[in-house]
């Protein structure tokens, strides 16, 4: 009898941890990307593409909207930067992507660099800025298909004006994470029930550390879904960045964080930020790319530099330094890379065969990474529009 009840106690419990190990080990992440449309002006000419722009996949349709480029000439040139608040439609028909030639629509103002996921309901945006400066607005765009129509209505303003903000979604919760004030980096978290009759902005458990341009995932940990927030950067009173290759989760049944394995390829550990990053199956982060941060503080470098520089001499040699640095500047970080949530471990499993974009956002397109936008070198934006086809390979 004891050896039966233990048998009958026992077998269930090993059978799921039998279940459990071999779905955690059935499968790696490969991913094969192809350019699947390139972002069109008004006059039908390619686009320069935009750094900092909302791109999110919703009621079948791509949704390309503001972000900033220099349309004239290049920082290093005094060039002036433009924010957009320009609408474009990319959808699917047939084996070919193609934009919407009927549709016509724009945002409330032009915007970049705020965030955006995208839930149920339609696509959330929130913070940025613009010419006029930090923003604190935030919206819900859908896409009707029927008669080519954007919806846009607003939602509570954020706490405070806010740029380079994350923002994730579980359902119709949406999390809005850190991001840039005007002199310094915040370590706000906030969630807004867009199912609520009224919602507003909950202030949640602030962050470890204060930070922006970080990856803000929901993925499940431990059978339970987290809010993971991968590296990023901060402001420091000099001007030179602090940089992140910090992992940290937010257990949504606790509301505690927790510090998990530091970013790496599996053999070193690296800073990572503004970069671009998706959830896949039920244990995996996927990171394409980002700025690893070493060029990014030699250009601060310089810049204090030259703020500082006692001569006119001094400041002309600092200012020929960071533009040549500037100019040659090679591109950013290309590894992907894959978390597993479930081991708390780090891997790379490729590389980019593609120029890395940065300060842009991941969208799921079924089981694919659509990858859209971003600056590619400093003041460079690329037009393209990637997708990337995501296989999980039994090994």
């Amino acid at each position: 009898m004891n050896r039966l009840f233990f048998y009958l106690l026992f077998f269930p419990f090993s059978m799921l941890i039998t279940e459990t190990a071999l779905a955690q080990k059935k499968s790696i992440t490969q991913v094969k990307w192809t350019t699947i449309a390139q972002l069109k002006n008004a006059d039908g000419k390619s686009s320069l593409g935009f750094a900092g722009a909302i791109n999110g996949f919703y009621n079948h349709a791509l949704l390309v909207a503001g972000g900033a480029n220099f349309p004239d000439k290049m920082p290093w040139e005094q060039g002036k930067k433009y924010y957009s608040k320009e609408v474009q439609i990319s959808q699917k028909v047939g084996d070919n992507w193609q934009w919407n030639k009927n549709f016509k629509g724009e945002l409330p103002e032009p915007i970049a660099y705020c965030g955006n996921t995208v839930t149920n309901l339609g696509i959330v945006y929130a913070g940025g800025e613009n010419e006029q400066g930090l923003s604190n607005k935030a919206y819900l765009l859908s896409f009707s298909n029927d008669n080519n129509e954007l919806k846009i209505k607003s939602l509570p303003n954020l706490p405070k004006a806010i740029s380079n903000i994350n923002l994730t979604s579980v359902g119709n919760v949406v999390y809005a994470v850190g991001g840039d004030e005007q002199t310094k980096s915040s370590n706000q978290f906030l969630s807004i029930d867009l199912d609520c009759e009224t919602p507003e902005w909950k202030v949640l458990p602030n962050l470890p550390i204060a930070l922006a341009n970080s990856v803000v995932v929901a993925q499940q940990k431990d059978h339970d879904v987290a809010i993971y927030v991968i590296g990023g950067r901060s402001k420091t009173s000099t001007g030179i960045s602090d940089l992140h290759h910090t992992t940290f989760a937010f257990d949504l049944k606790k509301k505690v964080w927790k510090t998990l394995a530091p970013i790496s390829d599996g053999k070193e550990i690296s800073n990572l930020s503004a970069a671009a990053g998706i959830a896949v199956g039920k244990n995996y982060i996927l990171i394409p790319g980002g700025d690893n941060g070493k060029t990014f503080h030699q250009i601060e470098l310089y810049l204090n530099q030259m703020a500082n520089a006692k001569t006119d001499e001094e400041k002309t040699r600092l200012t020929a330094a960071k533009n040549e640095l500037v100019i040659h500047h090679k591109g950013f970080y290309r590894g992907v890379l894959l978390y597993n949530t479930h081991t708390n471990t780090w891997s790379k499993i490729s590389e980019l065969p593609f120029l890395a974009p940065v300060t842009t956002t991941a969208t799921k397109y079924g089981n694919s990474i659509i990858l859209s936008n971003g600056e590619v070198k400093p003041g460079i934006r690329t037009p393209n529009i990637m997708l990337g086809e995501i296989k999980m390979v039994k090994f």
